[in-house]
């Protein structure tokens, strides 16, 4: 079952929320946006929304990351969220970017080695959807298998939501896959995109 960006929205928010009638789910292929500034692409992003990864099984809401930019280039990656007995689980990696001109297709690697970083098997981060303020992100992976919506407050706007849906549809993600995440001053519980499932 797919969802129109409308409906997306309407979920995704849990809001009524205009988005475009045009804005349908393809085949098209994933997209990464043409660039990133990192610089400002650092701090804290809260996750609305995600196609659950079995390595946030234990999260039960808060689900958050913080990327901070260090001088060589690379990115610090610190994932945390709440577990259901209350207590918090973090997770840190490194990102660095695929090639010297794509600041918007990163890989990602949470092994530490003794000599740095194990990039051999790394995750694949490519920014799909990027607000123009850097209000509200989605990533994504070619083969889809991954997606997370993010945003710098736990209420992003109507208008933020409609171009989250939007960037995802664009790029050919069945809505049906995410899950709302639950945060502390927003989505009350986890939730699916698609009702009934």
């Amino acid at each position: 079952m797919r969802l129109t960006a409308a409906a997306a929205a309407i979920v995704l928010g849990l809001f009524l929320v205009p988005a475009p009638a045009s804005a349908q789910a393809t085949g098209a292929d994933v997209r990464p946006v043409r660039s990133v500034d990192l610089e400002r692409y650092q701090g804290r992003w809260v996750q609305v929304a995600a196609i659950p990864q079995p390595f946030q099984a234990q999260c039960v809401r808060n689900d958050n990351a913080v990327y901070t930019l260090l001088p060589e280039g690379q990115v610090k990656v610190v994932n945390s969220c709440t577990r259901e007995d209350g207590g918090i689980t973090s997770l840190e990696g490194r990102a660095r970017q695929e090639g010297p001109d794509s600041t918007s297709k990163l890989q990602v690697s949470f092994a530490r080695t003794a000599d740095g970083w194990n990039f051999d098997r790394p995750g694949t981060y490519w920014v799909i959807g990027l607000d123009r303020d850097y209000r509200w992100a989605v990533v994504g992976a070619p083969d889809r298998m991954s997606g997370f919506v993010l945003a710098r407050t736990p209420t992003p706007s109507k208008k933020d939501i409609a171009g989250m849906a939007t960037a995802l549809l664009r790029n050919g993600y069945d809505l049906c896959d995410f899950k709302v995440t639950a945060q502390d001053g927003g989505a009350p519980k986890p939730m699916s995109l698609c009702p009934g499932q």
